[in-house]
């Protein structure tokens, strides 16, 4: 239940705290050339406020060094998906923003034939700065050597490439264009224009998309928590199981601490102290076994920055003492409210 509890209300949540304001919440794709300066005036005269305008071409990548990419790859990695299917490529002259030269360099406005690589992609296919790289562009092929590793936040909502070549590069190759801009509710009617204007560009409405997933978050969790909560029963009868199975032993127990001088008071202590652990303990393991799958969750499923939940290993352990501790307690009433003299004349 906390598992279901913290990826339903966290992971959007903290997706969306990472954003800065005014993010970008649609993208623009398929732009043609001769549609650009248009596209850049009409952006202008609207007041709305992108990102660059990125060039995109399709192409797949081939080799590595003269060694094709199947044999160096392994299977299921991120570099496996990758090497099946085209890469969008892009050049630019500066450094995208929330991108990091991790190794290399950034090139000179002379040099050509050099591509900067993502970071993970370039772990996962094992390629270091001055590998020559072998793409398939439109049936044309196109050599490119490693000049710089980057890493960068695929949470921006910009446009965000696994291959950045130097300028030039790719000049002779047929584009279009992307790029991804702001725009609010209140403005929405805009896009109706931009498509009657530009009828061949293809806008992706960001916003809608993550609303959509948050509620077919919030219906999974809710229908996981319905099994949770059968589970929850489930783990209460088994308390009350164990509690009823030892009962004789425990009004037996508690008739020689009252007749040694134990009063009431001493034994509901006891019982409380005796359940409140008992629920802590299993608060306190319910906080590291959620902790360890948001990591795994994290880190292998969805590929973000994990951060620890620090509310639940003090909300976890608390809960599991009263919840237990009360039912606990309740289910011994019985053993208070046995006169001890009759358990001792039985026995």
């Amino acid at each position: 239940m906390a598992l279901s509890f913290t990826v339903r209300n966290d992971l959007i949540e903290n997706w969306r705290q990472q954003l800065p304001e005014h993010a970008p919440n649609h993208f623009a794709l398929n732009i043609f050339p001769e549609q650009l300066s248009a596209l850049q005036a009409d952006f202008k005269a609207q007041g709305i406020s992108g990102s660059q305008f990125y060039p995109v071409i399709r192409g797949r990548l081939t080799e590595i060094n003269g060694v094709p990419v199947q044999k160096i790859v392994t299977k299921d990695s991120q570099g496996e998906g990758a090497t099946h299917r085209e890469l969008s490529l892009t050049w630019t002259q500066d450094l995208p923003e929330e991108n990091k030269i991790v190794s290399g360099s950034w090139w000179s406005p002379e040099k050509r034939a050099e591509v900067s690589v993502e970071q993970k992609l370039a772990e996962s296919l094992k390629i270091n700065l001055g590998d020559r790289l072998l793409f398939i562009l439109g049936g044309q092929q196109l050599t490119a050597t490693v000049s710089s590793i980057r890493s960068l936040r695929w949470d921006t909502m910009k446009p965000n490439f696994y291959m950045i070549f130097s300028p030039g590069t790719l000049d002779s190759f047929p584009r279009t264009y992307l790029t991804s801009f702001y725009l609010p509710d209140s403005e929405k009617n805009y896009l109706n224009q931009l498509v009657k204007k530009f009828p061949a560009i293809t806008i992706l409405e960001v916003d809608l998309i993550l609303k959509q997933f948050k509620m077919i978050l919030t219906q999974l969790t809710q229908a996981i928590n319905y099994l949770l909560y059968f589970a929850l029963m489930a783990g209460f009868t088994v308390l009350f199981s164990a509690i009823y199975s030892t009962l004789d032993s425990r009004i037996y127990e508690s008739a020689l601490l009252r007749a040694f001088g134990a009063n009431r008071v001493l034994l509901k202590a006891m019982h409380s102290i005796e359940f409140a652990v008992l629920g802590l303990v299993s608060g306190i393991l319910a906080a590291v076994i959620s902790e360890a799958l948001l990591f795994a969750l994290y880190h292998k499923a969805l590929a973000i920055d994990y951060h620890p939940t620090y509310y639940l290993w003090i909300a976890l352990p608390l809960i599991g003492a009263f919840a237990v501790g009360i039912c606990g307690r309740w289910g011994v009433r019985h053993v208070l409210n046995t006169p001890p003299l009759t358990v001792l004349r039985d026995s």
